[in-house]
C-alpha cells in the first residue's frame, strides 16, 4: 500500500495521473470483476481450464481440461492470452494481493469492500505451483501481509481518489 501511495504521487508530480486518481490494490469484488471480464463462466475462458490457457501446474487441469505443460516458474505477463477485456495472467502465475482484509464471508451488495481490518489480506488468482482449481475466478485465499513468497505479486488498479 505504501507502494501504490508513493507511485500515486510520483506519477502526478510528472503529469501522467491526474491529480483526483490515484494508484492502489484492487478490492476482491473489483479483482474478480477484471479477472471474469462479463462472464459469469467458472474461468474468463469458460467451465475448464488447462495450462494451456494459464501458468499452473500443468498435470492437475480444473473441471476435464486435458493436462498441459507444468512450466515449474513464472512466466511472463501476456504469454497466456487475455481475457475479453485484455487483461492477462488473471488466471495462474502468481497470486495477487487484494487491498482487502480477509472474511470468511464477502460482504454482498454492488462493489462491495472487505473487512475494515485483520490479519491477513485476500489473494486472488492462484498461482503457477498449485492446482487449475485453484485459479477459478472466484476462488479466495489469504496471506499474512508480512509474508513473501516466490508465488505472490501484485496487480495496481487507477481508481478516482476517496
Amino acid at each position: 500500500i505504501l507502494f501504490c501511495r508513493k507511485l500515486t504521487e510520483q506519477e502526478q508530480r510528472a503529469g501522467r495521473l491526474p491529480d483526483d486518481w490515484e494508484y492502489t490494490l484492487p478490492t476482491e469484488a473489483q479483482w474478480e470483476d477484471a479477472c471474469r471480464a462479463g462472464t459469469t463462466s467458472a474461468t474468463a475462458f469458460g467451465a475448464s481450464l488447462s495450462s494451456r490457457e494459464a501458468n499452473f501446474e500443468g498435470n492437475y487441469p480444473y473441471n476435464g481440461a486435458s493436462k498441459g505443460p507444468d512450466l515449474g516458474r513464472t512466466t511472463s505477463v501476456g504469454s497466456y492470452r487475455g481475457n475479453r477485456w485484455g487483461l492477462y495472467d488473471m488466471h495462474g502465475n502468481v497470486y495477487e494481493w487484494c487491498g482487502d482484509w480477509y472474511a470468511e464471508q464477502l460482504r454482498g451488495g454492488d462493489d462491495p469492500v472487505g473487512a475494515a481490518e485483520g490479519s491477513s489480506r485476500v489473494q486472488r488468482g492462484g498461482c503457477w505451483n498449485y492446482y487449475g482449481r485453484l485459479c477459478r475466478s472466484a476462488y479466495r485465499y489469504r496471506y499474512s501481509p508480512g509474508n513473501r513468497d516466490i508465488n505472490l505479486g501484485f496487480r495496481l488498479a487507477a481508481v478516482p481518489s476517496r
